[in-house]
């Protein structure tokens, strides 16, 4: 991995402008490197073939954006012919089933986009968290002002109203059947 390592990085600075912050080994051989590389706001799955210079040729690739990512949207599952099949939303990508149990990487790559979110959300000194909460606690007062219950109450009489229609009707039904 370590001979890989410098053009794992050219790549993705020639490609996505930056360097990764982080880079796994999935699987690699003389022929194949299938790595997940952690870039500043996103995770990436690369399938690379290792020319016979030792370059690295991008096969396919699969970005998973931290605003389009949601916890659990990961999907990795081993397929029939034997590869592990990683699924965002509607894009996918398959790399070789060697050495890892697919949840491996799946997890790795949830744990990575999660602590991206932590560092988004987490303010930077003492007067943004101050902020950050007065702006929650509004938010919170705002909510509750506005909310009412009278349209809940409507809701639960019309609801009363047409139980007891119901159950009028059902006693008459009853009354009737008895009657014959």
């Amino acid at each position: 991995m370590d001979s890989y390592q410098v053009a794992l990085e050219e790549w993705c600075e020639e490609e996505w402008g930056q360097s990764p912050q982080a880079i796994s080994e999935w699987f690699v051989d003389d022929e194949v490197a299938q790595v997940f590389l952690r870039l500043h706001r996103s995770v990436l799955i690369a399938d690379f073939i290792i020319d016979e210079d030792g370059s690295l040729d991008c096969q396919e690739h699969l970005q998973i954006p931290l605003d389009r990512w949601n916890p659990g949207s990961i999907q990795a599952i081993r397929t029939a012919d034997g590869r592990v099949r990683f699924r965002h939303r509607n894009l996918e990508i398959h790399l070789a089933a060697r050495l890892r149990a697919p949840e491996w990487g799946q997890a790795l790559l949830e744990e990575w986009l999660m602590s991206q979110r932590g560092d988004v959300l987490r303010p930077r000194d003492k007067t943004q968290r101050v902020a950050s909460i007065n702006r929650i606690k509004m938010s919170i007062e705002r909510n509750l002002n506005h909310s009412n219950l009278d349209a809940v109450r409507m809701d639960f009489l019309a609801t009363t109203t047409a139980l007891s229609s119901v159950e009028s009707k059902l006693e008459s039904r009853n009354r009737n059947d008895e009657s014959e």
